[in-house]
């Protein structure tokens, strides 16, 4: 994977330069959009006295388009506000084996869907590397809602370097990568905390003027 990204960075880089408009009081309008799809997902074993169930989530969709506005305040410094919608779909399956292998044992199947709406602050700095190619780390902070119940969610607090290609002055494609995360469950308080550079590649097209 990095060495993929490295050939990505280099390629881009050798192409032509245009001046790309990452001055202050410039603005940008776009957004990103994920997709992943995992067939087998996970099982897990839960044993009882009376038998052992085994719970298996698969066929894990997950969604995601997130538009967002953005000024530069400074030259190479942008603050932006992210809208963002999600879904995740999947199926569960409960499957429980008496230890007395009678008629007690079942096995249970079920579909499911959420959807998840947020909103969310971030920075950038673009450290451009010539007037065509430059990388920008984002940070920001984000809220996003259960909209079957809107009390359950997460906050999250984090950021990731991206790879930004201006193929016109006005038009550019980034390229997502890693994260370095914390999250909070609204409902629950469990935090969690992820850091790496090999998950949640995304793209994005931004319009700049």
């Amino acid at each position: 994977m990095k060495k993929h990204l490295l050939l990505l960075v280099l390629s881009f880089i050798i192409i032509g330069s245009v001046s790309a408009q990452v001055s202050k009081g410039s603005f940008y309008l776009g957004g990103s959009f994920n997709y992943n799809y995992d067939q087998a997902g996970t099982t897990n074993t839960y044993s009882y006295a009376t038998g052992t169930t085994y719970y298996t989530n698969n066929h894990i969709t997950d969604f995601q388009v997130s538009p967002d506005f953005g000024y530069f305040f400074s030259d190479n410094w942008a603050v932006g506000l992210q809208l963002g919608y999600t879904r995740t779909s999947g199926q569960e399956i409960n499957d429980y084996v008496a230890d007395d292998n009678t008629t007690t044992s079942y096995i249970h199947t079920d579909k499911y869907h959420t959807d998840a709406v947020g909103i969310g602050v971030h920075f950038r700095y673009y450290w451009m590397l010539n007037d065509k190619v430059g990388i920008f780390p984002q940070f920001g902070v984000t809220t996003a809602n259960d909209l079957q119940d809107f009390s359950a969610g997460t906050l999250s607090i984090g950021g990731n370097p991206n790879i930004v290609f201006f193929a016109t002055p006005n038009l550019a494609i980034n390229l997502g990568f890693g994260n370095l995360q914390y999250n909070m469950d609204y409902k629950t308080k469990d935090v969690t905390f992820n850091a790496g550079l090999n998950t949640n590649i995304s793209f994005g097209l931004n319009y700049y003027w």
